[in-house]
């Protein structure tokens, strides 16, 4: 019973360090950078931006209420882990409309 008790603690405690890992290393990898560029229809799960210099992202928050064709200015980082897989994908911190779409 003993045994039971201490796999099933030593696997809580194993979560929680992977956890405060991957917590710490999106962290310390936050370089933010903007670009700017066209809201595109290339996402299924996320919504996808094409960048001025042709780079597609997936955009994980904040751009659900922009449509194709709207051109926006965008303040983010790199994702470490997400669930979009329709392009390298950027944590939005902030995101400026300069012109809608047509």
């Amino acid at each position: 019973m003993q045994n039971r008790l201490m796999v099933g603690f030593t696997k809580k405690i194993a979560v929680i360090g992977i956890a405060l890992a991957l917590s710490a290393c999106s962290f310390l990898q936050k370089d933010n950078f903007t670009v700017v560029g066209e809201i595109t229809d290339h996402g299924n799960e996320c919504v996808t931006f094409r960048a001025e210099d042709g780079t597609l992202y997936a955009l994980a928050n904040k751009a659900s209420r922009f449509r194709p064709g709207d051109k926006v200015r965008i303040t983010g980082h790199m994702a470490l882990m997400t669930t979009c897989t329709e392009a390298t994908t950027l944590i939005v911190d902030k995101i400026v409309m300069l012109s809608p779409g047509n």
